[in-house]
């Protein structure tokens, strides 16, 4: 089912102030003296508000000379939210609505925002009133590290979109998190994926193949073409150019919040996490003949198993359904440890990726076109390993020659994908 939306004040959705309007002089109220004043939005609404409880006169004068001096320069804060506000609305209707942001995205910062922060924190609090001991406090009590570092980042985009918003007048997050530097690993070196050699990734790609078929063109798309596994699962018969050896990548299956379905709601087809994710990849001719052999396959299973869903996935099970992003996380890990090799995540495989072609002399642009990255620099920067070279081959092509899965005894036999019958009787 689609995502519930939490119900948010109006002002969020009033946008920035345009002009105000002071009603009359400084006025006695109370005993005491009073501004008062009226807000214009972008939107077309305004506040009427006023600042009281001066004692006298001169000092609700100079009050009004620094509210004034805000008004002007864009610092007033107009509305004061509570963190909760805050999280609902930057959460609910700016990433998702504005940014765009997936499914997965949303719950990973949903868990530490609502699961982590928030009930560290009284109900009616402000963001205005947390300051740098209160976040550093709130990380600190979070049990595990790598939450901890997630937190840090989520709090940091937050603070700094509340600030630009005018909701907050400091961003107390800045200085909390060069204090947390010493306590997380997010001042360390960053993450490197040191690269599989040719012989482990053959290696690899047999055991695949041998142990679990299911999962072995998806492993192979994904070694070999880059993408992220919602993209591999994505892939159809009519994505592949058999003639040009091209893959063409134009969606990815996962979780659309637009869609109020319950069925197949990791499975759904999103759009791409960019305009830039939108590419053609190049593969060498073996692998486009796997392919091959995985559509007989296809067919085959058309015709035997009642029911069938013919939605054209490469990356399917026996009746067709596809697969979701975590439909391999268990058998992945299993079979790299069946390997012996070093455990790594399944979307470390794009790290290798542009690693191989980094240290065949394929230009960055290419790899980063490839990989359906915006910028080469950033490419290079994160997703390169650059500390060693791993494949003693200067052309591309056979790189992927080298890897081809055979058995050292069956070097002549016909690539195939092997299946049972139990798997569709």
């Amino acid at each position: 089912m689609a995502i519930q939306k939490p119900i948010i004040t109006p002002t969020f959705l009033y946008g920035p102030i345009t002009s105000y309007k002071f009603e009359g002089d400084i006025s006695k109220d109370k005993g005491k003296y009073r501004i008062r004043f009226t807000l214009f939005f972008k939107s077309g609404d305004s506040y009427s508000t006023q600042q009281s409880g001066y004692k006298t006169e001169i000092e609700a004068r100079k009050a009004k000379e620094v509210l004034i001096s805000q008004l002007v320069t864009n610092e007033y804060i107009p509305f004061h939210y509570t963190v909760k506000e805050v999280f609902d609305y930057w959460l609910y209707y700016y990433l998702i609505d504005e940014k765009k942001i997936s499914y997965n995205t949303f719950t990973s910062y949903y868990n530490v925002l609502y699961k982590h922060v928030l009930p560290q924190i009284k109900e009616k609090t402000k963001l205005n009133q947390l300051e740098i001991s209160n976040i550093i406090k709130i990380v600190k009590n979070i049990e595990y590290p790598s939450v901890q570092e997630q937190c840090v980042k989520i709090l940091n985009q937050l603070f700094k979109f509340a600030l630009a918003k005018h909701y907050i007048a400091f961003n107390p997050c800045i200085a909390a998190t060069e204090n947390l530097k010493k306590v997380l690993h997010s001042g360390s070196p960053k993450r490197m994926v040191i690269p599989y050699t040719t012989g482990e990734i053959k290696k690899l790609l047999y055991m695949c193949k041998v142990n679990f078929p299911d999962m072995y063109v998806p492993l192979l798309i994904s070694l070999v073409a880059g993408t992220r596994i919602s993209e591999t699962i994505g892939i159809m018969y009519s994505d592949i150019d058999f003639t040009f050896g091209t893959i063409y990548v134009g969606r990815q299956l996962g979780k659309d919040m637009d869609i109020d379905t319950s069925e197949n709601v990791l499975s759904q087809k999103i759009r791409p996490k960019t305009h830039n994710a939108l590419r053609g990849i190049p593969v060498p001719q073996w692998v486009l003949d796997e392919l091959l052999v995985k559509k007989a396959w296809y067919e085959r299973q058309k015709q035997l198993v009642p029911d069938f869903t013919d939605l054209g996935y490469i990356c399917c099970h026996c009746d067709g359904k596809p697969f979701h992003r975590k439909s391999f996380h268990d058998d992945f890990h299993t079979l790299t440890a069946m390997c012996g090799l070093p455990k790594v995540r399944w979307h470390d495989l794009r790290h290798m990726y542009a690693t191989v072609l980094k240290n065949n002399a394929v230009n960055m642009k290419a790899v980063s076109e490839f990989l359906g990255h915006a910028s080469p620099d950033f490419t290079e920067d994160v997703y390169v390993y650059q500390k060693e070279t791993v494949h003693d081959c200067s052309i591309l092509t056979e790189v992927w020659e080298n890897i081809r899965p055979e058995a050292a005894e069956a070097k002549n036999e016909v690539l195939t994908i092997p299946f049972s019958r139990n798997e569709y009787i």
